[in-house]
C-alpha cells in the first residue's frame, strides 16, 4: 500500500535535518522499513510501468489459424472449427506446445475482429410482378 505524499515529504524532510530513521518511524507512525525506503529514493515520482509485449506461442502457427478460421466463414455454421478442435489440429499437425488458454484467446480475437465482415455472398430475393 501507497503511503500519502505529505507523509513521504515528511519523512525526506525529517531525515535531512538528521533525525535517525527509528525516530521518523515513531513520530510518523510508520515502520522503519518504509523510512528507509523513502529515505535513500533519489526520485520519488512513480515509476512507468514497463511495457512487456512478448510474442505469443501461437505467432508462428496463426498464418495457419488464419487460414481455417477463415475457410469455416463459408461452411454452415455447424461444420466451423470450435476452439477445442484449432488447439486438437495445432497440437497434431504441428509442433505447437501451447495452452488452450493462448488458442482460446487467438481464436477469440481472431473472432471478434473479423465480425460484422460477410461470410457468404448474399442474395436478394426479387419478385417478378407483371401488370397489364
Amino acid at each position: 500500500m501507497a503511503i500519502p505524499m505529505p507523509i513521504v515529504q515528511d519523512i525526506r524532510r525529517l531525515d535531512r535535518q538528521g533525525l535517525s530513521r527509528a525516530q521518523i518511524a515513531r513520530r510518523l507512525h510508520v515502520d522503519r522499513g518504509t523510512v528507509a525506503k523513502y529515505a535513500d529514493m533519489e526520485d520519488c515520482s512513480p515509476k512507468p510501468k514497463a511495457d512487456r509485449r512478448y510474442g505469443s506461442k501461437i505467432d508462428p502457427y496463426a498464418h495457419l489459424v488464419d487460414g481455417w478460421l477463415e475457410a469455416d466463414r463459408l461452411l454452415p455454421r455447424k461444420q466451423r472449427h470450435t476452439i477445442r478442435r484449432v488447439h486438437d489440429r495445432l497440437l497434431a499437425e504441428t509442433d505447437y506446445d501451447g495452452e488452450y488458454s493462448t488458442t482460446m484467446r487467438y481464436v477469440h480475437r481472431w473472432r471478434e475482429a473479423n465480425r460484422g465482415v460477410p461470410d457468404r455472398e448474399g442474395y436478394v430475393r426479387l419478385e417478378l410482378f407483371v401488370f397489364n
